[in-house]
């Protein structure tokens, strides 16, 4: 699994356009893939990679405003990269690596440090401005973003890897992740196994919840035509059919129920912030502070790169009221 002959291949430089840069990548799976293959990502499903790859999907996606923020932030996580580890840090020779071994298995890795280590950029929590994101209290990172690193210290065959982050609500945190052999080949099996029944076989993988929006960009027109399941598919759609109707039902009692309870809840506290039976808390209905407005922060950071980070209590909209229903 560790490779012993010769380095990681490069793919694809950077100066070619990002049209050729993704066409590149449709030839194997990067990390961005890994983390929405192993169900990670918030932006993008396995049945997604599978129709970009197989060449089902015929458009390009417009990115994420979350990925804007983290896109445009490179740089001076960059910067920042080089005052926290106190060596040089810069790009990779080349934009997109693929193992010696199996051409499929690809990274692009945001940096490497001059002793050896690669640099990954993360933001997190930026988009929202709600808090800080789940994943990173106590020196952790996300599993997501950790198997992405991990994915990408194989292909490249690096020891470890200093993951530099902006996060809401925490600031400028450093990460370090270093390479572990037997969780590694656990990861390149799952992956591989994947790849060998999806890409090479060509199956389909199962729909779920947020493979909707890619359905709406495959087909975004009727052709007025009408399509006949009688004796083809009829049992799947039949299935369908009643679940979403159950589920539609469900749904529309179960927000109706929660509107009515949480008036309730609301009348009662009325100025108060807690409620108690018991010394035991119910609801609360406190001031939660306003969202930061990140991407004026993030503006003032792309234009003031060489200054430190200012304070995102600065950028906060106005304040509400949120209703927490606790457990018992």
């Amino acid at each position: 699994m560790t490779q012993t002959l010769t380095g990681p291949v490069p793919v694809i430089g950077w100066d070619v356009s990002r049209d050729e840069w993704l066409a590149a990548r449709r030839h194997g799976l990067g990390g961005s893939d890994i983390l929405a293959i192993l169900g990670f990502s918030n932006y993008t499903t396995p049945w997604d990679v599978w129709a970009d790859k197989t060449g089902v999907r015929s458009w390009q996606d417009e990115g994420s405003h979350a990925a804007d923020l983290g896109n445009d932030l490179e740089p001076w996580l960059e910067q920042q990269a080089n005052q926290i580890l106190g060596v040089p840090v810069a790009k990779p020779a080349h934009r997109t690596y693929r193992h010696p071994q199996h051409s499929w298995q690809m990274c692009s890795p945001d940096g490497v440090v001059a002793d050896g280590r690669l640099a990954e950029y993360k933001t997190a929590g930026l988009a929202s401005g709600f808090g800080a994101p789940s994943g990173w209290a106590d020196g952790a990172v996300p599993l997501g973003y950790e198997f992405q690193v991990r994915w990408s210290l194989y292909v490249m065959d690096r020891p470890s890897a200093e993951v530099i982050a902006l996060i809401a609500g925490m600031g400028l945190q450093r990460r370090t992740i270093v390479r572990d052999v037997p969780l590694e080949i656990e990861l390149v099996r799952q992956v591989t196994e994947w790849y060998e029944r999806h890409i090479v076989e060509g199956v389909e993988p199962p729909l779920g919840a947020a493979d909707n929006a890619a359905l709406s960009k495959l087909y975004p027109r009727s052709e007025g035509t009408v399509l006949d399941l009688t004796g083809r598919d009829a049992d799947e759609a039949m299935e369908a059919w009643n679940a979403y109707r159950e589920a539609r039902e469900r749904e529309s009692a179960a927000k109706a129920d929660k509107e009515k309870a949480g008036a309730v809840l609301k009348s009662l506290l009325g100025a108060n912030d807690r409620a108690v039976v018991d010394d035991k808390t119910l609801a609360v209905w406190s001031n939660k502070k306003g969202g930061v407005d990140w991407p004026a922060l993030v503006a003032d950071l792309v234009e003031r790169h060489n200054v430190p980070a200012p304070d995102p209590d600065t950028y906060r909209k106005p304040s509400t009221r949120s209703l927490s229903v606790k457990d018992a």
